[in-house]
C-alpha cells in the first residue's frame, strides 16, 4: 500500500450509526411540539376521489400516481386507501349540521355559517341547480358529520379524520347511525349498546348511479367491537377523540377548503353530480 493510501486511511473519518442505540425516543416523546396547541392543528377530511380530484391530475402538485377514482384519500396526510379494501374506522362522534356555502369562485374556502337548527331548511328554495338556496343566494347542505379514528388492520390507531356525508350520501350517514345504535352486546346486567367509539367498521367505496348520473359512494360494513384486553390503545385513543370533539369547537379545526373545492363529476359522462 502506498504512503498516499496510508495517509487517506488514517485521516478518513469513522462512519457513525444514524441513531445511537441507547437513545430512548419514547422517553423523549413530545419534544419539539411543546408549543403546538389545538389552534395550531387541522382535522383532515376523508373523501372519496372523483375524476376532477387534484390527486388524479398529473399537472397538479398533489398528483398521486397510485390513486384512482373511487379510492379513499386524506389530502392533509396523503394517506390513500383503495376502494375495494377500504379502511377500518371507529365512529367517535357525530353531528348533523346545515352548512351554508357560497358558490364556487365566491367561496371563502369554508362554510359561511354552520347551522345546527334544521329549521334553516324552511328558509330555502330549490334553485335551478337543485341546491337548497337561501334568499342571499347561498346554498345549504344537510350534512352528517362523522368524526372517526382510523385503524390499521392490526387495530392500531393511525389517524383521525372527519367524513362529511351529504346529498346522495346522507342516506348512508343515517344507515351508519342506525347500525351504531342498534348494535348490542351482552354485559353483566344484560344487553347494552356499546359506545360508538368502541365499534369498528370497514369503510369502502363503490360505484352508484341513478337514471341520470353515476358516482362513487360509501360502503359501510360492521367489523367488530374493540376488546379492552387486546385493543386498549385503540380504545383509549378513540375515547380521547370523542371527548375532544365534545369539548372543543371541533369545526374550527376542520380543513373545509378540501370539501367544496371542486364539484363532484359524473363518472361516466363528466357532468356535475351532487355528493
Amino acid at each position: 500500500m502506498s504512503e498516499a493510501q496510508n495517509a487517506t486511511k488514517e485521516v478518513a473519518p469513522k462512519k457513525e450509526a444514524g441513531v445511537p442505540v441507547k437513545m430512548d425516543l419514547e422517553a423523549l416523546s413530545g419534544q419539539g411540539t411543546e408549543n403546538i396547541t389545538s389552534r395550531d392543528t387541522r382535522l383532515p377530511l376523508l373523501k372519496i376521489l372523483y375524476s376532477n380530484s387534484a390527486v388524479l391530475d398529473e399537472s397538479d402538485g398533489k398528483y398521486n400516481e397510485k390513486a384512482k377514482q373511487g379510492d379513499i384519500y386524506n389530502e392533509i396526510t396523503a394517506s390513500l386507501y383503495k376502494a375495494k379494501e377500504g379502511v377500518l374506522a371507529v365512529p367517535c362522534h357525530y353531528n348533523n349540521t346545515f352548512n351554508e356555502w357560497q358558490d364556487r369562485g365566491e367561496s371563502l374556502g369554508r362554510p359561511v355559517n354552520i347551522h345546527t337548527d334544521p329549521s334553516i331548511m324552511t328558509k330555502t328554495n330549490k334553485g335551478d341547480d337543485g341546491k337548497d338556496r337561501l334568499s342571499n343566494g347561498n346554498y345549504i347542505e344537510d350534512t352528517g358529520n362523522h368524526f372517526v379514528q382510523l385503524l390499521n388492520n392490526n387495530y392500531e390507531p393511525i389517524e383521525m379524520a372527519l367524513i362529511p356525508m351529504k346529498s346522495t350520501q346522507k342516506k348512508k350517514s343515517k344507515l351508519w347511525n342506525s347500525m351504531i345504535i342498534s348494535r348490542k352486546i351482552k354485559g353483566k346486567n344484560g344487553l347494552f349498546v356499546p359506545p360508538s367509539w368502541s365499534q369498528v367498521y370497514r369503510l369502502k367505496a363503490t360505484k352508484e348511479s341513478n337514471s341520470q348520473n353515476s358516482w362513487y359512494g360509501w360502503v359501510i360494513e360492521f367489523d367488530s367491537i374493540l376488546d379492552p384486553a387486546k385493543h386498549l390503545d385503540a380504545l383509549q385513543t378513540s375515547k380521547a377523540f370523542y371527548e375532544s370533539c365534545k369539548k372543543q369547537d371541533i369545526f374550527s379545526k376542520v380543513a373545509f377548503e378540501e370539501d367544496n373545492k371542486s364539484e363532484v363529476k359524473n363518472v361516466s359522462n363528466d357532468q356535475s353530480t351532487p355528493f
